[in-house]
């Protein structure tokens, strides 16, 4: 004859479950927030490279090609009786050597990112 397990005996059964699940639980709660905060970081250092790269470009490049012609009119309007020379154009040689520097600056972020990114995979093992 089977004997019906006590109350006592379910409850005890049933507390052991519940602290495995919990113990899994916690553990996997804590895998996301590493995962979380590994890709937190990685996404910053990511982001902070490509500013400093966008603000390299731009101070080297310049903001945009302004209408000299915009700039002839206010000056003549404010000063009708002064001649106005035109505005210069950057060389195309200029323009192409800021160019290069501004890619040339752009790998090195690149390389550097990499470098951080490996360092901080090597950390997280």
């Amino acid at each position: 004859m089977k004997t019906k397990p006590s109350l006592a005996d379910r409850k005890a059964a049933v507390s052991i479950t519940t602290e495995k699940y919990k113990k899994a639980i916690e553990s996997e709660v804590g895998g996301l927030k590493e995962n979380a905060g590994r890709i937190g970081k990685n996404a910053l250092i990511i982001s902070g490279a490509l500013l400093a790269s966008y603000l390299v470009v731009r101070l080297l490049v310049g903001k945009g090609k302004d209408n000299p012609k915009s700039k002839q009119t206010v000056a003549a309007d404010e000063n009708r009786h002064l001649p106005v020379a035109p505005a210069r154009r950057e060389s195309t040689i200029v323009s192409m050597i800021k160019q290069q520097i501004a890619l040339f600056l752009v790998a090195i972020a690149k390389e550097q990112i990499t470098k951080a990114i490996e360092q901080l995979r090597k950390n997280d093992k």
